[in-house]
C-alpha cells in the first residue's frame, strides 16, 4: 500500500494549482475544496495571498 501523503507537504508543493482552482474554476465544489486545503494546511502568506487575489477580482468584477 502505498504511503499517504502530509496534507502539509501536498498543499506547500500545491499551492499555486490549488490558487489557480480557487481563481478559475466554474464549479464551487473544487474552489471551496481548494479554499479549505489552504486555510487548513497551507502556510499563512498563501492564504493571504489568495485573499488578495479574490479581492482584486471582487474588485475587477465591479468595475465592468
Amino acid at each position: 500500500m502505498a504511503n499517504p501523503r502530509n496534507p502539509e507537504e501536498y498543499v506547500n508543493e500545491n499551492a499555486e494549482s490549488l490558487s489557480r482552482i480557487i481563481k478559475h474554476s466554474s464549479s464551487t465544489f473544487p474552489r471551496a475544496l481548494a479554499l479549505a486545503a489552504l486555510v487548513e494546511y497551507g502556510d499563512d502568506p498563501t492564504v493571504a495571498s489568495v485573499v488578495e487575489d479574490l479581492e482584486r477580482l471582487r474588485d475587477h468584477q465591479n468595475e465592468d
